[in-house]
C-alpha cells in the first residue's frame, strides 16, 4: 500500500499492521478502560416504554482526577480508577441545578446530556434538553458539590427552544460555546426549515451560572447550518482576537427535509462558521462570512461522497447473534466533535458506503465509512483541507467516530462497530504527528462485544450512539492522555444498554 495515499482500506488487525509498518507503532495504550452507565431492565422498559431500547447518549469529560459520564438516565462521576463516586438520576441532577427537567413536548424526560471540563474556569459544564434547553455549570472544579443552572434559549427574550434541540457545546480560553436546533430558521448550507442558534458565553459570566445568574452577554446568532459543533481547544495561549470555530458537513439544501441523513452520492463539503471576541461581546463570521470548503487536499474540488448509513429503510447495521435484530447507525451522519489543536480543526464523518459507478477515487465499499478530516484554518476566513483519508473495510462498520488531538498533535479516533460475525464493541485509529500524512494505523480492538443487544419481542432495530454527539476530552493534567465513551454490548438481558469509558494514549510519555 502507498503509505502517501489518503483511502485507507480496512482489513482484519494483523493485516493491516503489516500493510502499514511504518506506522505499526501509532496504536494506543489503553491507560484505563471501565464499565460506565447500564439499563433500563426489561422490567423498567414494560414499566416506562417511551424509554424501552433508547440510545444511551453517552458522554464524558475528565478533570485530572475525576470522570463524569452523562447519559439519558444518570449522571456519573469516577474516579481515574473506575471507581463509582455517585450517581443521579438526569432528572434529579437538573431539579438540583433548579431547574425543570421535563421536555414540553416529551413524556420521556431529559435528554442528550452533553458534557465537558473547561480547564480555564476550573468549571464542569452540562447541557440537556429539558423544559427549555438547559445549561448546567458547577461551583467549583468537583462534580460533587452544587451546581447551577439557566435556561440558555430564554435569556434576553428567547425565544426559548424545546423541541429537539440536539444541543452541541465547545469551549476555549475566551468562552463556552453551545448550539442547539432552531426548527423554522433557515441556512442555505443544510437543509430547509431547520437551522441552529449558537451562543457565544464569557467565561466568567459562565462561571456566575453555578450561583444562578444568567450570563449578562450570550451573543446569539439564528440561522445556523443544521448540526454546527462548537470546537473545543485547549491553548492556553490563545489570543483574546484569535475565533473559535464551529464545523459541519453541508446537505442537499433543496431536497427532502431529512437530506442531512439521507442522501445518494452527495458531494458534501465542510461548514466552517467563526465567533471572533471583543470584550464580552463579538461577531459571528469576522470579515468573512460562512465559508463552504470542499473536501479534497487544499480544497480546489470535492473528494469524498454522502451516503446515507447502510442499512435498508431502518438504516441499521447487522450484529452477531440475532438474525432479526439490527443496530440503528443513521444517527452517525453528524460530525460528532470537532477538536482544535493550534489553527487546524480536526473531525470525522460516518457515512454509509458509496456502491454506484459514480465513486470516483473514493472507491466504492460493502460496510459504513468513516470520512477524517484536518482542516488548516490559519487564514480563518479561507480553511482549507490539508489532510484527510477514508476509514472503511469489510470486515467492520465504524459508527458515532469521535477524534482525539493529544498535547503533541497526535490524533486517534473511537468508534463502535458491529457486524454479522461481531458483537457491538470499541475500534480505534491512530496516527502520530510525525506519520505519513492522511494514514492511520488501525483498526485496533479496544473491548470486543460479547452479546446481542436486544430488547422486547416485536422491536427489531435497537437505537445506539449518542446523536447529541461525543466528545473526546484531553486530560488536562496530562496532555498525551484522552478520554472518551462508546456503547458496547455485553449483557444477554433484554433492553439493557452498556457503555465504556476509555483513557488512551497515542505517542506515549
Amino acid at each position: 500500500m502507498n503509505p502517501k495515499s489518503n483511502i485507507l482500506i480496512g482489513q482484519p488487525l494483523v493485516s493491516v499492521l503489516c500493510l502499514l509498518s511504518s506506522v505499526a507503532a501509532t496504536a494506543q495504550t489503553i491507560v484505563h478502560s471501565f464499565d460506565g452507565d447500564s439499563g433500563p431492565s426489561l422490567a423498567q422498559c414494560q414499566a416506562a416504554p417511551s424509554n424501552c431500547g433508547r440510545q444511551p447518549e453517552m458522554n464524558v469529560a475528565a478533570n485530572g482526577k475525576q470522570v463524569v459520564q452523562s447519559t439519558w438516565q444518570n449522571v456519573r462521576v469516577y474516579d481515574y480508577g473506575g471507581t463509582l463516586l455517585q450517581s443521579t438520576p438526569l432528572a434529579d441532577f437538573i431539579r438540583k441545578a433548579s431547574l425543570d427537567p421535563m421536555p414540553p413536548k416529551s413524556t420521556k424526560g431529559p435528554f442528550e446530556p452533553h458534557v465537558v471540563f473547561d480547564e480555564f474556569i476550573s468549571r464542569w459544564v452540562i447541557t440537556s434538553t429539558c423544559h427549555s434547553d438547559c445549561l448546567m455549570v458547577s461551583a467549583s472544579a468537583d462534580p460533587l458539590g452544587a451546581w447551577g443552572g439557566v435556561y440558555l434559549s430564554c435569556q434576553q427574550g428567547g425565544p426559548c427552544l424545546d423541541q429537539d434541540p440536539g444541543m452541541k457545546l465547545g469551549y476555549d480560553k475566551n468562552g463556552v460555546y453551545v448550539c442547539s436546533g432552531h426548527l423554522g430558521d433557515d441556512n442555505a448550507g443544510t437543509v430547509r426549515g431547520a437551522s441552529y442558534d449558537c451562543f457565544a458565553l464569557p467565561q466568567d459570566e459562565v462561571k456566575a451560572i453555578a450561583q444562578g445568574t444568567a450570563p449578562a452577554h450570550i451573543n446569539r446568532a439564528h440561522n445556523m447550518p443544521l448540526d454546527v459543533v462548537p470546537t473545543i481547544d485547549h491553548n492556553p495561549r490563545k489570543a483574546a482576537g484569535a475565533p473559535a470555530f464551529f464545523m459541519n458537513k453541508s446537505c442537499d439544501h433543496n431536497a427532502k427535509p431529512n437530506a442531512c441523513q439521507q442522501s445518494i452520492d452527495f458531494p458534501f463539503e465542510w461548514i466552517v462558521n467563526t465567533f471572533t471576541w471583543d470584550g464580552s461581546a463579538g461577531r459571528y463570521n469576522s470579515g468573512g462570512a460562512q465559508q463552504s470548503v470542499k473536501t479534497d487536499i487544499g480544497s480546489k474540488g470535492n473528494k469524498w461522497l454522502y451516503n446515507t448509513p447502510c442499512c435498508g429503510p431502518t438504516n441499521s447495521i447487522p450484529q452477531a447473534g440475532s438474525d432479526t435484530v439490527t443496530l440503528r447507525a443513521s444517527g452517525s451522519h453528524r460530525v460528532m466533535n470537532v477538536m482544535q489543536f493550534g489553527s487546524h480543526l480536526y473531525g470525522v464523518l460516518g457515512s454509509g458506503p458509496c456502491t454506484s459507478s459514480s465513486c470516483g477515487a473514493q472507491g466504492r465499499d460493502t460496510n459504513n465509512v468513516m470520512i477524517y478530516v484536518e482542516l488548516d484554518c490559519s487564514k480563518p476566513t479561507a480553511c482549507a483541507v490539508s489532510q484527510t483519508a477514508k476509514i472503511s473495510g469489510a470486515g467492520f462498520n465504524p459508527e458515532f467516530g469521535t477524534v482525539g488531538v493529544d498535547a503533541q498533535g497526535n490524533v486517534g479516533i473511537v468508534a463502535v462497530s458491529s457486524t454479522v460475525s461481531t458483537y457491538l464493541g470499541l475500534l480505534s485509529w491512530a496516527r502520530r504527528k510525525t506519520d505519513p500524512p492522511n494514514v492511520f494505523a488501525g483498526p485496533k480492538t479496544i473491548i470486543a462485544g460479547t452479546e446481542p443487544h436486544t430488547c422486547m419481542p416485536n422491536q427489531t432495530v435497537m437505537q445506539i450512539g449518542s446523536t447529541v454527539g461525543i466528545p473526546t476530552a484531553l486530560d488536562p493534567l496530562d496532555g498525551t492522555n484522552l478520554w472518551t465513551t462508546q456503547q458496547w454490548s455485553n449483557n444477554a438481558s433484554p433492553c439493557v444498554f452498556n457503555t465504556r469509558i476509555v483513557e488512551y494514549q497515542i505517542g506515549g510519555k
